[in-house]
């Protein structure tokens, strides 16, 4: 007999899709696509940069130093644009520019034969990124209600990694059309092909829209702003400062799998493996963030990238490295979203740009130096010191979030958020 009842356990996908939608604004969707588009573009390049470098003859000291540099570099704008994004009211025109940016000068990498030249394109590169992370995670911010606002940062990380997920694939594809290549051509052909949706990135953020937020009678200067902030977000930042002195690039990953004997093609799938497990794991941590407080979600992320870290020091297996890849994305997907929501927790609404800007600067900081101890312990030691150092240092930070953490986070608990 035919029923027109629907199940009571089933759900139409229209449904599903607005469940999963919810609370995320038009603003955070298509920041959400821009992101997808710009990450295809950088991960396209990323997996085989290490490598690319290696070819035009790089050490991991060398290495290590480009990307600590490049960070930095672009740290050092991330609080200024933040603030600025905060004094005018005005997210969108930072936005457009760094994304801008960024895509202007990825073609440069078709053209590259030596490293400090890769060294100048990626902290020009970076430049666009400090121009638009703050303002452009202030607008999410802003656009989001401080109920979701952990979905909201989960569901970006998301789709930023979804572009991470379809990137190395793409990459994959032009290398097996190009397996009659040299190897430097082949990795030029990604870099021609990875120009494309960087520039349609851009055409899509056009129709972005900025949200205009309370604001205070009088603003003080620079520094006055950041004093502003207090004593609980400044402690924060020092935890934070404390774990990614220690963590781990993604560069050292790749070489770890080169080192174990894996093709290109192995490394970039674990690449893409990792990414993957980051799309899965984001949202829902983010919305677990929301419900039971940052603190603990954070915590456990830092414990787990500390098994992480000790998982890659002993990987010399496909299967370990699988473990490790794996294992990284689960830290990923459970901190990155989490701890800007967590950030967010603690800034008035009209100091958000100034609040990310200051994460981000102080992030970018302390990856310079931790590049380079990085690098040097993998050139002077063995690749298990890189990844001992990242364990340790990642369980300092742990006891310290414990103690110096403040409040367990979420808008529950804060409200200002």
């Amino acid at each position: 007999m035919s029923s027109t009842r629907t199940d009571a356990g089933a759900r139409s996908p229209s449904k599903t899709k607005r469940k999963i939608l919810s609370g995320v604004s038009t603003n955070v969707l298509i920041l959400g696509v821009v992101s997808l588009l710009t990450d295809m573009s950088s991960e396209m390049i990323y997996p085989v940069l290490p490598l690319f470098l290696t070819a035009i003859g790089a050490t991991g000291l060398v290495i290590g130093l480009i990307e600590g540099a490049a960070e930095t570099t672009a740290s050092l704008l991330k609080v200024a644009s933040g603030w600025y994004s905060d004094k005018f009211n005005k997210r969108k025109p930072f936005v457009l520019g760094g994304y801008g940016a960024s895509a202007a000068v990825k073609p440069a990498l078709i053209a590259a034969t030596m490293p400090w030249q890769v060294l100048g394109i990626r902290i020009t590169e970076r430049i666009g990124k400090g121009v638009r992370s703050a303002p452009r995670d202030a607008l999410i911010a802003d656009s989001t209600a401080p109920e979701k606002m952990g979905k909201a940062f989960g569901f970006h990380k998301a789709m930023d990694s979804s572009g991470a997920v379809i990137g190395p694939i793409i990459a994959l594809v032009i290398l097996a059309y190009a397996a009659s290549m040299e190897e430097l051509e082949a990795y030029r052909l990604i870099f021609i092909f990875a120009t494309l949706p960087a520039f349609a990135a851009v055409l899509v953020a056009l129709v972005l829209k900025d949200k205009e937020t309370p604001r205070r009678s009088g603003r003080g200067k620079f520094v006055a702003e950041l004093r502003n902030l207090g004593r609980g977000f400044w402690l924060i930042i020092l935890v934070v400062m404390t774990f990614y002195i220690g963590e781990i690039s993604y560069a050292f990953f790749i070489l770890q799998s080169s080192n174990a004997g894996m093709s290109d093609t192995t490394s970039i799938l674990l690449y893409v493996l990792f990414n993957l497990v980051f799309v899965i794991v984001a949202m829902p941590s983010g919305s677990l963030s929301d419900r039971i407080g940052r603190k603990p979600v954070i915590l456990a992320s830092f414990l787990l990238f500390s098994l992480t870290a000790a998982v890659m020091a002993a990987a010399d297996s496909l299967l370990l490295l699988a473990l490790g890849f794996i294992l990284f994305g689960v830290y990923k997907g459970s901190s990155e979203g989490v701890l800007k929501a967590y950030v967010v927790d603690f800034a008035p609404k009209d100091l958000r740009g100034s609040a990310l800007g200051a994460f981000h600067t102080a992030v970018g900081l302390v990856m310079l130096p931790g590049g380079i101890v990085a690098g040097l312990l993998w050139d002077s030691v063995a690749p298990w010191a890189t990844f001992a150092f990242g364990a340790a240092m990642a369980l300092v930070a742990s006891s310290l979030l414990v103690v110096v953490g403040g409040a367990t986070g979420g808008s529950k608990n804060h409200g200002t958020g």
